[in-house]
């Protein structure tokens, strides 16, 4: 903007160039003694008569009250700004700092140190989850140790192959890598309501209902799933282009009750999950190997996120260290797109049409009817891309050639992580 229009824009600049930055006490007091002063001699001389000067110095009055009435707006108008400033910084809104000049001395340290402060509070938020700071600020309440159990969805996710690949690429470049393979990955999970527990070398711990309640937790944990894989795949297909290494990534979803509180000592604290269901959401990710999936899901994270979301049932497991059956399934993706973004998400319609035979299969192998098992898995037409369907395949050939006993359970326990 040209000096002459800013100066026309705002009238006081030209008087603020030329005192500079002062105390804003200085001003406020010297006009009071101004005016003060002023009246003194203008009753001196009211009692002389001299009309001119009488006229001379209520210009003078005139010109100390609106030099008062000037600095007493700067000085309002810049603690309203500063008001704002402190109710975006309760609210962890730190996008936008805004510039606090009065011209006034103090007021200008004040809006440093608030501009300071939003700085710091912006490093601090990306070590810890924002939405738990906003909720303990809100809350008032002293922060102690401990937590309470409610109902929570768990979700792990680690790369496959991850030591090899670590392996094979310069550390440098390896930083690089896992650093936008994070951003990317940790977006679509925030997107979908979920909380960052922690990372853990290339592993994300996520969780959902938790600081802040969400009875739809299981649903948006299939989702933020579904996103993150499909992120990682487009990554992937990049990194690939330019001679870097391919990246799969696992998740392990589960629903059920859990500890979220603050664990740690009382000078550092950490915002966790607790429980076996975090144990069971990890082992899950973990079973991924076994069966060649990439989202494995309990069925009770499934029956809580609803019909639209696509799966095939797995298997009846029991995890190492966990004390009991769970039925697992393998997410697919979304049924119907209820927005655009959702379009990528999409199931195939081929394997959808399919999946009634392989739902039959499943149930036919646990009620033992190897025979007519065989018969769905061949209407479900397995491709080689299906290693969980060349699984039952060599199963169902097994049994059929030696059924087993009477005891047979279709529980498959597993002695390691």
């Amino acid at each position: 903007m040209p000096k002459d229009t800013a100066d026309a824009a705002d009238p006081a600049k030209p008087v603020r160039r030329a005192l500079g930055v002062v105390p804003a006490t200085l001003l406020i007091t010297g006009a009071g003694l101004l005016v003060t002063a002023l009246a003194g001699v203008l009753a001196a001389l009211n009692d002389i008569g001299d009309l001119a000067a009488v006229a001379l110095i209520l210009a003078g009055v005139a010109l100390g009250l609106l030099l008062a009435l000037w600095v007493s707006r700067r000085i309002a108008s810049t603690l309203d700004a500063l008001t704002a400033e402190a109710a975006a910084l309760r609210a962890l809104d730190i996008s936008r700092p805004a510039p606090v000049e009065s011209g006034l001395a103090e007021l200008d340290r004040l809006g440093d140190g608030m501009r300071q402060m939003k700085h710091s509070f912006g490093i601090f938020g990306v070590y810890v989850p924002r939405d738990l700071v906003r909720q303990l600020v809100s809350a008032g309440s002293e922060i102690r140790l401990g937590g309470e159990r409610r109902q929570v969805t768990v979700m792990f996710s680690d790369i496959k192959d991850f030591t090899t690949i670590s392996e094979s690429v310069e550390p440098e470049d390896l930083m690089r890598i896992m650093s936008g393979y994070f951003e990317v990955v940790t977006a679509e999970l925030l997107h979908s309501q979920a909380t960052i527990d922690k990372y853990i070398g290339d592993a994300v711990m996520a969780i959902w209902s938790a600081p802040r309640r969400d009875l739809a937790h299981a649903m948006h944990g299939c989702q933020g799933a579904l996103r993150a894989r499909l992120v990682g795949r487009e990554l992937s297909e990049r990194l690939v282009a330019r001679g870097r290494p391919k990246l799969v990534t696992r998740f392990g979803l589960h629903t059920g009750p859990a500890v979220v509180g603050n664990v740690g000592s009382s000078d550092r604290m950490s915002y966790t999950a607790i429980g076996a269901t975090v144990n069971l959401a990890a082992r899950l990710e973990g079973l991924n190997k076994a069966y060649g999936t990439e989202i494995l899901a309990s069925d009770a994270t499934v029956r809580g996120a609803g019909s639209n979301y696509v799966c095939r049932s797995v298997d009846l497991v029991q995890p190492k260290g966990t004390g009991g059956a769970v039925g697992i399934q393998e997410l697919i993706g979304l049924a119907t797109a209820r927005a655009a973004e959702d379009e990528p998400l999409l199931a195939d319609r081929a394997l959808m049409a399919r999946l009634p035979a392989w739902e039959e299969m499943i149930r036919c192998y646990r009620a033992a009817q190897f025979d007519a098992a065989a018969a769905a898995l061949s209407d479900f037409g397995a491709d080689e891309w299906d290693p969980l369907a060349a699984i039952y395949a060599t199963r169902l050939e097994q049994f059929r050639q030696e059924p087993p006993g009477p005891d047979w359970t279709p529980l498959v326990a597993f002695d390691h992580k």
